[in-house]
């Protein structure tokens, strides 16, 4: 993990109302399900929910992102995906990770 100083005036636009989706994690057998959350209050409201249901499993919590770009022919092609915010994806592999610090 880096931290730094940022100028908040750097960004264009903000979502604040943004489609939440939860991935429950059965373990050792890895097998998802999937939920989709809108109209939460906050983060916080979701993850409340999450650890609320989650059991024995493990979750991942994302944020829906549609991308737009432009196609060769000049029309708009949008792609969704996900913005991971916390959790592990156990079939991955990929847990933890270093941290770095630095100003600037």
């Amino acid at each position: 993990m880096e931290i730094s100083l940022i100028d908040p005036r750097d960004t264009t636009w903000e979502l604040r109302d943004p489609t939440y989706r939860v991935y429950f994690w059965t373990v050792p057998d890895s097998v998802s399900y999937e939920w989709r959350i809108t109209d939460a209050a906050d983060v916080h409201e979701v993850i409340a929910w999450a650890e609320a249901e989650r059991g024995e499993r493990t979750y991942e919590l994302f944020i829906e992102h549609v991308d737009r770009r432009a196609s060769g022919a000049g029309e708009w092609i949008e792609e969704p995906g996900l913005i991971r915010l916390v959790g592990d994806n156990p079939t991955t592999g990929r847990i933890g990770g270093s941290v770095s610090i630095s100003e600037g």
